[in-house]
C-alpha cells in the first residue's frame, strides 16, 4: 500500500507541475508575442498594408490591436568591439505601449513571495518607449555584448559581408533606452526594438526588410477562427504564434509525456506487488483454503474473496496516493515555490496546475489494473482441489 500510495503522488504531482509550466510559457507567449501574424506579398509599404482588407479584417473588433511591423536580421557591435547577430523589430509606438503594459500585467501575476533581491528590476514607464535614434534591446543580447543602458550601439546591415573590399556597409549608431527582460529565450537574447521610421533608416535600402501585419486578438479562442477568415483573402499569408512556436509547444508535449509514461510504468511495477502478495498468501492458506472449499465454498466465492482482498490493499494505496499528490499539487497551484535563483532561471518559481481529468484518469486505470492483479492469482485459488491440499502437511 505504501508503494503503490508513493508512486502514485509522485506521478500526480511531478504531471501536475509540468502541467504548471507549460501553462506558465504559454502565458508568457500569448501575452507578449502577437497572436497573428500577416504578411501580404507585394505590399511594402505601411499604407498599403492599412488599407488592405485584412488589415481591416482584424479591426473590426475594437477588442482586437492590429499594427504594422518591419523586421530584418542585423549585426550589433558594441563600443568595445563585441559583436552578435539580431533581429531588428520596428514596430508602431502604439504596439510598444501594448508590450510594456503586456509585460507590466505579467511581471504584476508573479508570486509575491519572490524575494526582493531576486525579483527582476525592468520597471517601465512611458518615457522608456525608444524616440529618435533609440532602441530597447534583451537582457541576454545586452549580457552578451557587455552594453548597458545608455550605451550607444552601431547596427550594420549583414549585406554588407558581401561588399567588395574598400566598401563601407550601411550601418546606424543607436542609444539603447532600456533593457527588458521577457523570459522568452528567443526575444532575451536577439531582439532590438525601435519605432519604426525613427530608428534604422539607413538600412531602409539594403533589401532585407520584411513589413507585416501583428495583431493581438481580444477573444484568444477565435484564433484559429480568424486565421480562416484572413486565408479568404488573396494571397494573405497568415501565421499563429503556436505555428511559430510549434517546436517548443511539441518538445513540451513530448517531455510531459515520456515523464508520464516512465512514472507510470514506475506505478505499474509497484502495482505489480500485489501479485507477489496475493501469491505468498495463497501459498500460506492452501489448508485453510481447502477447508473453506470442503464444507461448501464455491469456487466463485473464494475468486471473489480474494479478488475483494487485492482490491482492498491497492484501493487504499491508490486512494491514499491520490488525495496526497492532489493536495500537493492544489498546494503549489495556489502558493509556487520559489528556491531557483532568478540569475540562472527565467522563472524562479515551481508552478503547479491540477488537471482533474488527469486525477480521475488515475483512478479509472488503477482501478483496473487493480482489479487484474488481483483477480489472476484469485483464479489459482479457485483451482485449488480440498482433496490434494490437505495431504499436504
Amino acid at each position: 500500500m505504501g508503494a503503490i500510495a508513493i508512486s502514485v503522488t509522485a506521478f500526480l504531482v511531478v504531471l501536475f507541475v509540468m502541467n504548471g509550466m507549460n501553462a506558465s510559457i504559454k502565458k508568457r507567449i500569448v501575452g507578449l508575442e502577437p497572436h497573428l501574424y500577416v504578411t501580404i506579398p507585394g505590399l511594402n509599404t505601411p499604407q498599403e498594408l492599412e488599407n488592405h482588407p485584412a488589415f481591416q479584417r482584424l479591426k473590426e473588433d475594437d477588442g482586437n490591436k492590429a499594427y504594422v511591423f518591419e523586421t530584418q536580421d542585423i549585426i550589433i557591435r558594441s563600443q568595445d568591439g563585441q559583436f552578435r547577430g539580431g533581429i531588428a523589430r520596428g514596430v508602431t509606438r502604439a504596439s510598444l505601449e501594448h508590450f510594456i503594459e503586456q509585460l507590466r500585467k505579467l511581471d504584476s501575476d508573479k508570486p509575491s513571495s519572490v524575494n526582493s533581491a531576486e525579483a527582476p528590476t525592468y520597471f517601465w514607464d512611458p518615457q522608456d518607449v525608444p524616440d529618435e535614434g533609440e532602441v530597447v534591446i534583451g537582457v541576454d543580447l545586452a549580457q552578451s555584448l557587455g552594453v548597458f543602458e545608455g550605451d550607444f550601439i552601431t547596427v550594420v546591415s549583414p549585406s554588407g559581408l558581401l561588399l567588395p573590399p574598400g566598401e563601407t556597409p550601411k550601418f546606424e549608431r543607436v542609444r539603447i533606452k532600456k533593457i527588458v527582460t521577457t523570459s522568452l529565450a528567443d526575444v532575451d537574447s536577439q531582439y532590438v526594438f525601435y519605432q519604426r521610421g525613427k530608428a534604422l533608416t539607413a538600412l531602409n535600402n539594403e533589401g532585407l526588410k520584411k513589413i507585416g501585419i501583428e495583431a493581438w486578438l481580444a477573444d484568444e479562442s477565435k484564433i484559429g477562427e480568424m486565421k480562416e477568415s484572413l486565408l479568404k483573402f488573396p494571397d494573405v499569408q497568415v501565421e499563429t504564434w503556436e505555428d511559430r512556436n510549434g517546436a517548443l509547444l511539441y518538445a513540451l508535449k513530448l517531455e510531459k509525456l515520456t515523464i508520464g509514461f516512465f512514472l507510470g510504468l514506475a506505478g505499474m511495477i509497484a502495482a505489480s506487488s500485489i501479485l507477489t502478495v496475493l501469491a505468498l498468501l495463497l501459498s500460506q492458506k492452501r489448508r485453510d483454503i481447502a477447508i473453506l472449499r470442503t464444507i461448501g465454498y464455491s469456487s466463485r466465492q473464494t475468486v471473489r474473496t480474494f479478488t475483494q482482498m487485492g482490491c482492498m490493499i491497492s484501493g487504499i494505496g491508490v486512494l491514499a496516493g491520490t488525495i496526497i499528490g492532489t493536495s500537493v499539487g492544489l498546494y503549489i497551484e495556489h502558493n509556487p515555490i520559489n528556491f531557483l535563483p532568478q540569475q540562472i532561471y527565467y522563472d524562479a518559481s515551481v508552478p503547479a496546475l491540477v488537471d482533474w481529468k488527469l486525477v480521475f484518469g488515475v483512478l479509472i486505470v488503477s482501478s483496473v489494473i487493480a482489479w487484474l492483479g488481483s483477480y489472476i492469482p484469485a483464479r489459482t485459488a479457485s483451482e485449488v482441489q480440498p482433496s490434494e491440499a490437505l495431504r499436504i502437511k
